[in-house]
């Protein structure tokens, strides 16, 4: 049985620079899981019609695998490139169904955020005007049509954020714990809702590191990524905890 605890505040700031900790125990390594992964990504994206889809569904996988390296790792085991793959045998099915819940909760936010947003922005016509300009190349009308997609991404991530809570340990519970996808994303939104304030630290160091990450042409994210892969199974060593099962008697 999962209990689920309240981490100490500054752990939000901690799950950061102890990421970069595991990301020093195999720098070479991580910087070439970061660049395959990279590579994966991109080839998935410019897959016509089933590229998102794949995308969304392989995602928890490399993730688990990558998961389960940093738990090799808190044991005193070596990161090796073919952790990436780890989460092919290793609860596999529930790593994909994560995946197409993401993927299915992603189009629900945006149809929904859209059926709120576009009627104060004229409905119909303003998505045809924003098609017309996008396919002709209008500038001059281009900023106030973005502005109004922009609003349609804010209202968007409104709700995609308690979508983040629910992934945000279940490829931890799944590979690790071996639970089912939606109890993993159940106990994920509480773990997460439970540790709101060092979350809030953690989305600020996190933002600040996004930033100069990307600075030196995106480089940096070859350590930002490790570190942040890292900082997620270090939470749930936090927050997370299995029950030992009473002993009768």
């Amino acid at each position: 049985m999962i209990t689920i605890k309240v981490a100490e505040t500054e752990r939000g700031i901690a799950w950061l620079t102890e990421g970069f900790d595991y990301f020093k125990r195999g720098a070479g390594v991580w910087i070439g899981i970061s660049v395959i992964f990279l590579i994966i990504y991109i080839i998935l994206s410019v897959l016509p019609v089933i590229g998102g889809l794949l995308l969304a569904l392989l995602t928890p996988v490399l993730l688990g695998g990558l998961i389960l390296g940093c738990r090799d790792l808190d044991q005193g085991k070596a990161m090796a490139v073919n952790h990436l793959f780890a989460g092919f045998s290793t609860n596999t099915g529930q790593l994909i169904l994560l995946g197409l819940f993401n993927y299915i909760g992603m189009i629900l936010i945006m149809v929904i955020s859209m059926v709120i947003v576009m009627p104060f922005l004229g409905g119909m016509e303003y998505m045809m005007q924003f098609m017309h300009t996008m396919e002709h190349g209008n500038l001059t009308m281009a900023p106030g049509m973005f502005l109004g997609m922009l609003l349609v991404l804010l209202v968007g991530l409104l709700f995609y954020l308690p979508l983040i809570m629910a992934l945000w340990f279940a490829p931890v519970l799944i590979v690790v714990d071996r639970q089912n996808a939606i109890d993993a994303m159940v106990n994920s939104f509480k773990g997460c809702l439970k540790n709101i304030l060092p979350f809030l630290l953690y989305g600020l160091l996190g933002l600040v590191l996004a930033i100069v990450a990307s600075i030196p042409l995106m480089l940096g994210w070859l350590v930002l990524f490790p570190m942040i892969v890292a900082s997620v199974y270090l939470g749930y060593k936090d927050i997370f905890k299995e029950e030992e099962p009473a002993v009768a008697g």
